[in-house]
């Protein structure tokens, strides 16, 4: 995915995801299930074709904690958040 956002910076990722419906199901009920959709925030470590990584926390040493990675066919849109969005 081409964005224009530095690394580091806080963001906020709209993605899907794969969901199960467990149990019996008729048509109408199966077509009307939907795919599930999350937003994630956190700092953008990169962007890629192939997937996009996003870190939970960010270390005054450079390093991160918990990285998220997100498949880029999954994601509907990703956001710089100010600096008000991110101190929430």
């Amino acid at each position: 995915m081409d964005i224009n956002i530095p690394t580091n910076t806080k963001v906020a990722v709209i993605w899907t995801d794969a969901r199960i419906y467990p149990g019996m199901h008729k048509y109408d009920e199966a077509l009307s299930r939907d795919m599930q959709i999350f937003e994630s925030v956190g700092f953008l470590v990169s962007a890629g074709n192939s997937v996009t990584r996003i870190a939970h926390e960010r270390v005054d040493d450079g390093s991160y904690r918990d990285i998220l990675l997100i498949p880029a066919g999954t994601i509907l849109s990703i956001k710089m958040l100010t600096e008000q969005e991110a101190s929430k």
